[in-house]
């Protein structure tokens, strides 16, 4: 199932960037097909896992790319990533604590994917704009 498409306007044209976010959105598309196929609550949370795993990965090599090109934007950006973190974080433990029934629900898609697409289209890829000014 694709939940979500990443489309053109999704694209940053820095590769490293928008190859952690095709990975990351086909993780999370795999989750949408778990949901609407009704897998267990362990199937869905061990890609809920790795969708947080990968997250904090791809934030991590962003934070790199923004010291190293002296992003001057970097402090907004790294807030906004710890702010995803957490709220993401805040999801895993609901999801953890919740009844099953209560988990298999397409609000946790919702979640995933107004993140993904308001997140990627304003500050990712106004991080890649200016790395890519940079080059002569």
């Amino acid at each position: 199932m694709v939940w979500i498409a990443l489309e053109e306007r999704q694209e940053t044209g820095h590769a490293m960037i928008d190859g952690d976010h095709a990975g990351i959105v086909e993780i999370i598309n795999q989750l949408a097909s778990a949901i609407t196929q009704h897998k267990s609550k362990d199937v869905c949370g061990k890609l809920l896992d790795q969708i947080i795993h990968d997250t904090k990965a791809h934030f991590a090599r962003e934070n790199r790319l923004m010291a190293e090109h002296h992003y001057p934007k970097a402090d907004q950006h790294q807030a906004e990533h710890a702010r995803l973190i957490g709220q993401s974080l805040d999801l895993k433990i609901w999801f953890d604590a919740a009844p099953a029934e209560s988990v298999m629900s397409v609000s946790l898609l919702h979640f995933l994917e107004d993140w993904w697409t308001r997140h990627i289209p304003s500050f990712d890829k106004e991080l890649a704009d200016f790395i890519a000014a940079q080059k002569p």
